[in-house]
This record gives C-alpha cells, structure tokens and sequence, in this order.
C-alpha cells in the first residue's frame, strides 16, 4: 500500500474516534509517572487538534516544517501550547524551525546543529534542542550512532546558542519486546555515561510511541510521542 493510500485510510479512521476516553486511558496507564505526553498531529485534524487542548494536553509534535508553519499561523496566541518539532528537519528549512518551536527533538547531525546555533545566535536567541540518536543501528534511520556522538559532544555542548536537553530515538518497527526494551534502556544508559563523563545535566528522554511508549516508560522516557493512540481508534490495543 502506497503511502498516501494509508494516510487517507488512517485519516478517514480518526474521524470517529473518543479522544477525551483515550487521554483518560493513557494518563491511568502512566498512573503517577513523571512523563509528558506529546501528542503527533500528522493526521489529526484541526477540530481533532482543539479537543486534545479541551482535554488537557499542552504539547503537541509536528512532522512537516510547512504544515507547522501554518498552524503557528493560525493558532491563538494566548492558548499555552509547547510545540515540539519531531520530523526530520532539512537543513534549508532550519530557519522556518527555529525560535518557533519549543523543542527541536531531531537534531540528527553536528552539522544540522552548527546550523541552528548559527541561525540562532542571528535571531539572538537560545534554541533547546535534542540529540537524535540512532540507538538501534538501522541503515534507514537517521541519527547519531552511539560512537559518533561521543566523539562529538565536546563540540556541541561548546555552543553558545543552543541548550542540549537530552537524547531522542526511534525504535524499530517491532513487537519484540525485548528488542525495544534493549533499544530504550540503551538511550537512558548513553544519557547516564554523558552526563557522567563530561558533568553534563541531559535531562530529557524522548521516546515511545503509540506501540511502544509503556516499554519506554519503563525504562526511564520523559517524553512519550502519540498519534495513533491519541487520535485513532482502538489506538491502544496494543
């Protein structure tokens, strides 16, 4: 199947959806743990987007620099909303991105990351950002690998106009869940050896999603990224 065929089928799906009862469900799933729920808005629509604010949540994730532009556009600028930038981030789209979203979680290179602090020491501001770390080894994702990073982390934290807040990665497509789990505990251990090694204070753990996010919780996200399980119906029977 085609990729917009299965966007129109899963946009078609979110149509019919209680998003209040699957907001209620997650937050009993995460009972009383310290961790932010970062809703995707790929396929939601706008009236999908407004109910998920009526419902509590304050931060959402874009994927596509030009659909984000224009919902900053649009939006009211006296509701509080945190908007994260999650998608691959080309670097001659860096200057739409920066300074307007509250968090850049794809930072996938020291290049893209030498951009944003040029671009943003010229706005004269601070941008947070997170590492994007290609934890898993996957030839199709982007991403520091574990190695480079540490090699570079010198560099990056040098920069004066970009905060490193933490680590990002993407898991494999999988349902085995000693897989994702060695993959998730494998991004809180690098955190750890950075923090340690170089006095360094990477709070943020950005990872799980819709299939995987309760793994990932357990071992140690502070930031979990939703769309389906949001948004889609039956989105959370996995």
């Amino acid at each position: 199947m085609d990729n917009k065929n299965y966007s129109c089928k899963f946009f078609l799906k979110l149509n019919d959806v209680g998003i209040k009862e699957n907001l209620s469900k997650i937050k009993e799933q995460i009972d009383n743990i310290d961790v932010k729920v970062i809703a995707v808005t790929k396929y939601a629509t706008q009236q999908m987007i407004s109910e998920a604010y009526e419902n509590g949540v304050r931060d959402f994730g874009e994927n596509y620099v030009q659909d984000a532009i224009k919902k900053l556009a649009e939006e009211d600028s006296s509701n509080l909303v945190h908007r994260h930038f999650i998608g691959r981030l080309q670097k001659n789209k860096a200057k739409h991105v920066v300074g307007s979203f509250y968090l850049i979680h794809s930072v996938d290179s020291l290049e893209l990351a030498e951009l944003i602090n040029s671009i943003s020491a010229k706005k004269a501001i601070n941008q947070d950002i997170l590492l994007q770390v290609n934890i898993s080894g996957e030839t199709t994702k982007s991403g520091f690998n574990p190695g480079e990073l540490k090699k570079n982390i010198g560099r990056l934290v040098q920069m004066k106009n970009v905060k490193l807040k933490g680590l990002m990665t993407m898991a494999p497509r999988t349902d085995d869940k000693d897989l994702l789990k060695k993959c998730f505990c494998g991004l809180r251990d690098l955190r750890e050896e950075l923090n340690q090694e170089h006095l360094l204070n990477l709070k943020e753990l950005s990872m799980g999603m819709s299939n995987d996010y309760r793994i990932a919780i357990k071992c140690g996200s502070t930031m979990i990224r939703l769309g389906r399980a949001i948004f889609s119906e039956g989105g959370l029977k996995n």
